[in-house]
C-alpha cells in the first residue's frame, strides 16, 4: 500500500496545540492572540554589537532600577499614580516584610531549641551506652493532638540531628508508606537522596539502583543496596534516623514488620527511629507486639505546643513593635479561628500574614505613607492622594468629630487646604506611635498583673476591636488581700522596668515615673497597715470589697426565720486598706487604656483589615464559583448575548450554562434523551427564539456541554439506568 504525504499546511491550524481559548462572539472583534501573523525572522546580531549593546545596558542600568522596581507593582489612581509612588510601596514592602521574617525565623528557632537538644544527646549518647545492646534506640515525641502543626518541628530535627550525629534523616508518614515495600522505599531513597525510578510508589514493578563502588545493582526496596551505599561514602557514617511523623496513623503490624527489619539490620546500619505521638507513650505501646517493645531503647521528650508557639509568632510578627503594617481585628479573629478550629500549621499562619502585607502594600495607594520621611516627600503625594484621603471613611469622622467640638477653623482647612492636610499626614505619624505604643504597654500590664484568665492574642484583638475592658481587673483588685497587693505591684513595677522582649517593648520607667511612684507609695501603705493590724492582733486585712465584710444575720419573728446581710464593722486600718484600693484602681484606670484602632484618623494607611481576598485565597469556594459562572457567565464572558439573560434561560447562552439551568430543574435521575430534546427545543431550527442550529452541529455541543458538567462534578454516569445520568450536587 503506497503512502501518501500531505504537505498542505492548512492541516494543522495555530490553535490546536493551544492550552486556552479566547471566546470570540460572532460579530465581535477578535483578539490579537487569534489573527495569524507572519512569525518574525530572526536576524544575526554581531558579536562586536552584541558586546556594545550590553555595555549601553549596563551603563542604563542604574538610571532605569528605580523604574524597574516600579514595573513590580502597578500604578494605581487609573495608572495616574507616578511611577516613584509605586516604586516606593514596593520599596516599603521589600523592607518592611524581611525584618519581620528574620523574627519568625526566630522565633521558630527557639521555640524547639531544648527539645532539639535533648534528642540530639539522647541519639548522639546512645550508641556508646552499655545498656542499650542491640535494642534499637527509639525517641518517643509528645506532640499533642495537632501533629500538622509539628511538621516544623520534625524539619528542625532533620537538620538538628544531621549535624549533630552526621546521621542520614528519613521521615515518614502514614499517606506515603501504606505497605511495608513502600516504606523500605521511602527509607532508601531518603538516606541515599536518590529519586526512585517508580516514583517511590507501591506498584508491582521493582526498580533496580545501583549503590556501591562495585556498580551492582539492588532492588529499590532492599536494604543490602543501602548497606552498600553506607559503606561507599567518605565519612563511613552508618547511622540511619528514622522518623514516624504520625506514628498512631500506622498500622500496627506495619510498625512490627519495620522495627523486626531493622533490628535485623543494627549489626551493620545503625538505625534509630523517633516516634511523634498525639495521646501518650503507654496507649502507643500497647499498640506493639511485646517482643517489638524489647527491641527498643526509648526515651520520652515532651514538645512546645503549637498554641505556645502561635502566641510567639503572633507577638513577634503582628503585635511587636517592629511590624510595619498592622492587621486589623476583623481579620485577626478569623486568622485565629482557622488557626484553632481547623487542623493548620504554623507556615500557613505565616503565609496569611505575609499575604496581607502583599495585598496592602499592592492594592493601597495610601500604604506609600509607612515611608519614612526621607524617602516620602511632599512632591511625592499626588492630588489623587489628597483626594483619596479625603474619601476616607476616617477623615469624615474627623471632621465631623472637630465640627462637634466647635472647631470649625480646623475641620474647614482639612476639607479646602491641601497643604494643611498635607501637615495633618505627617503628624499623624507620631500619633500612630504614641497610639501603638501606649496599647502594648497597657496590654503587657495586664498580662503581667496574671488576674484575669485570658491568652494575649485575644486581648489584643478584643483591644483593637472596642478598646481595653478594664472591668474584669478591677474586680479582681479588688477582691484581692493586702498580701497579694504588694505582690502584684512589684510584677508591675518589674514589666515598666524590663519591658517585653517577646514584643520588642523596652522599659519605660524614665517616662513613667509618677506612675512608679504611686505604685511604691501604695504598696508602702498597705505593708504598713498590715503590719499594724498584725500588731493589733487583727489576723488579715478586709476592706468593703472583700467577703470577709459581709456578715450573715439570722432573725426569728413568729417562728420564722430571716436571713439578713449586714456589713461588719470595719477597724481604722480595714478602711484605711479600703481607701489604697480605690487609690490603686483609679491609678490603673488612668494610666492602663487604648482605644479602637478604627477611631483613628488615617489608620486605613498603615492598618489592613479586609477578609474577602484571604478568604477567597486561603478557604477557596470552587462549588460557589462554578454556580455563578454557569448562572450568569456574562459576569466572566463579558459579551452583550449573555447580558440580557439575567439567570433566566436564554438561546443565546453557551451550552454548559443552558445544560446547567436545565439540570437544576431534574431529579436525582436526568434522562439524556429528555435532557437532548429540552435543549434542541431552545435552540433548534424549529425555534422561534433559538439560533437555528443544525441537528448535528447541535448534538456536538450538547455533547461537549454534559462532558463539562462531568468534568465539574455536576453529573456522573449512572449505574441504575444506562440512558441516565445521576445528578450529584444540588443548589443550596
Amino acid at each position: 500500500m503506497a503512502e501518501t504525504h500531505d504537505d498542505n499546511p492548512a492541516l494543522f491550524e495555530e490553535d490546536d496545540h493551544r492550552a486556552v481559548y479566547i471566546f470570540a462572539p460572532a460579530g465581535h472583534n477578535s483578539s490579537p492572540l487569534q489573527e495569524k501573523a507572519r512569525p518574525v525572522k530572526r536576524r544575526r546580531v554581531s558579536s562586536k554589537r552584541a558586546s556594545a549593546a550590553a555595555e549601553v545596558a549596563a551603563d542604563a542600568e542604574g538610571e532605569t532600577q528605580s523604574t524597574t522596581t516600579a514595573a513590580a507593582f502597578p500604578r494605581l489612581f487609573g495608572g495616574e499614580e507616578s511611577a516613584e509612588a509605586a516604586g516606593l510601596r514596593r520599596q516599603v514592602f521589600d523592607t518592611a516584610w524581611p525584618v519581620l521574617d528574620w523574627r519568625i525565623k526566630n522565633v521558630l528557632r527557639e521555640a524547639n531549641r531544648t527539645t532539639l537538644e535533648n534528642v540530639s544527646s539522647f541519639i548522639r549518647d546512645a550508641e556508646g551506652d552499655a545498656t542499650r545492646g542491640t535494642r534499637i534506640p527509639a525517641g518517643f515525641i509528645i506532640t499533642g493532638p495537632n501533629i500538622v502543626s509539628q511538621d516544623l518541628l520534625f524539619e528542625q530535627l532533620s537538620e538538628a540531628l544531621g549535624k549533630a550525629t552526621q546521621a542520614r534523616f528519613v521521615r515518614l508518614r502514614a499517606a506515603g508508606a501504606p505497605n511495608l515495600k513502600a516504606a523500605l522505599k521511602k527509607v532508601i531513597r531518603d538516606a541515599t537522596a536518590q529519586v526512585s525510578l517508580d516514583g517511590g510508589g507501591d506498584g508491582d514493578e521493582d526498580a533496580e539502583v545501583a549503590f556501591g563502588r562495585d556498580g551492582r545493582k539492588y532492588l529499590d526496596y532492599d536494604l543490602e543496596g543501602l548497606h552498600a551505599f553506607l559503606g561507599a561514602q567518605q565519612d563511613s557514617s552508618r547511622r540511619v534516623i528514622v522518623a514516624f511523623e504520625d506514628s498512631e496513623a500506622f498500622e500496627s503490624s506495619l510498625l512490627t514488620d519495620l522495627l523486626a527489619l531493622f533490628h535485623s539490620w543494627q549489626g551493620r546500619i545503625q538505625f534509630s527511629v523517633l516516634f511523634g505521638i498525639a495521646t501518650s507513650v503507654e496507649l502507643f505501646q500497647a499498640r506493639l507486639l511485646k517482643s517489638t517493645a524489647r527491641q527498643l531503647f526509648g526515651a520520652k521528650f515532651d514538645v512546645v505546643q503549637a498554641d505556645l508557639v502561635l502566641d510567639n509568632v503572633f507577638k513577634s510578627a503582628i503585635a511587636g513593635t517592629q511590624a510595619t503594617l498592622r492587621l486589623g481585628p476583623t481579620l485577626l479573629r478569623r486568622l485565629l479561628d482557622r488557626q484553632r478550629d481547623q487542623v493548620a500549621g504554623i507556615r500557613v499562619f505565616i503565609s496569611s500574614i505575609k499575604y496581607a502585607y502583599m495585598c496592602h502594600f499592592y492594592a493601597n495607594p495610601l500604604s506609600v505613607l509607612l515611608a519614612d520621611e526621607k524617602s516620602l516627600t511632599r512632591q511625592l503625594l499626588q492630588p489623587e492622594h489628597i483626594q483619596a484621603v479625603r474619601t476616607l471613611d476616617s477623615f469624615k469622622a474627623h471632621v465631623e468629630a472637630a465640627v462637634d467640638a466647635r472647631q470649625l477653623n480646623h475641620a474647614q482647612s482639612l476639607v479646602e487646604d491641601d497643604s494643611y492636610l498635607v501637615k495633618q499626614m505627617v503628624e499623624q505619624r507620631q500619633k500612630k506611635q504614641d497610639y501603638l505604643m501606649q496599647l502594648l504597654r497597657s496590654l503587657h500590664l495586664l498580662t503581667s498583673m496574671d488576674l484575669v484568665p485570658g491568652r494575649f492574642t485575644d486581648l489584643y484583638v478584643a483591644a483593637l476591636a472596642g478598646g481595653l475592658d478594664l472591668t474584669p481587673t478591677i474586680d479582681a483588685i479588688k477582691r484581692l488581700g493586702a498580701d497579694d497587693v504588694p505582690a502584684l505591684i512589684n510584677r508591675l513595677l518589674t514589666a515598666i522596668q524590663t519591658g517585653s522582649p517577646d514584643l520588642d517593648l523596652p522599659g519605660w520607667e524614665d517616662e513613667a515615673e509618677e506612675l512608679i511612684s504611686s505604685l511604691s507609695e501604695i504598696r508602702d501603705e498597705i505593708e504598713a497597715l498590715a503590719e499594724q493590724a498584725r500588731e493589733k492582733g487583727q489576723q488579715a486585712l478586709k476592706s468593703k470589697f472583700t467577703a470577709q465584710s459581709k456578715v450573715l444575720r439570722t432573725t426569728v419573728v413568729a417562728q420564722k426565720v430571716q436571713l439578713s446581710q449586714d456589713t461588719a464593722k470595719l477597724t481604722d486600718e480595714d478602711k484605711a486598706f479600703g481607701k489604697a484600693i480605690d487609690s490603686l484602681v483609679d491609678l490603673f484606670t488612668h494610666n492602663i487604656y487604648s482605644d479602637p484602632i478604627d477611631s483613628l484618623f488615617l489608620h486605613e494607611a498603615w492598618a489592613y483589615d479586609a477578609e474577602a481576598p484571604y478568604r477567597d485565597v486561603f478557604v477557596p469556594r470552587p462549588g460557589t464559583t462554578f454556580e455563578r459562572a454557569l448562572t450568569r457567565p456574562h459576569g466572566y464572558l463579558g459579551c452583550e448575548c449573555c447580558s440580557k439573560a439575567a439567570g433566566t434561560l436564554s438561546a443565546t447562552l453557551p451550552t454548559t450554562c443552558i445544560l446547567y439551568q436545565l439540570y437544576l430543574e431534574t431529579g436525582s435521575l436526568v434522562n439524556a434523551a429528555d435532557l437532548w430534546s429540552a435543549y434542541y427545543a431552545l435552540v433548534g431550527e424549529e425555534s422561534d427564539a433559538g439560533l437555528g442550529l443544525g441537528e448535528r452541529e447541535a448534538l456536538g455541543r450538547f455533547y461537549r456541554g454534559l462532558a463539562e458538567l462531568r468534568l465539574m462534578g455536576f453529573v456522573k454516569q449512572s449505574k441504575k439506568k444506562a440512558d441516565h445520568v445521576a445528578k450529584v450536587k444540588w443548589l443550596l
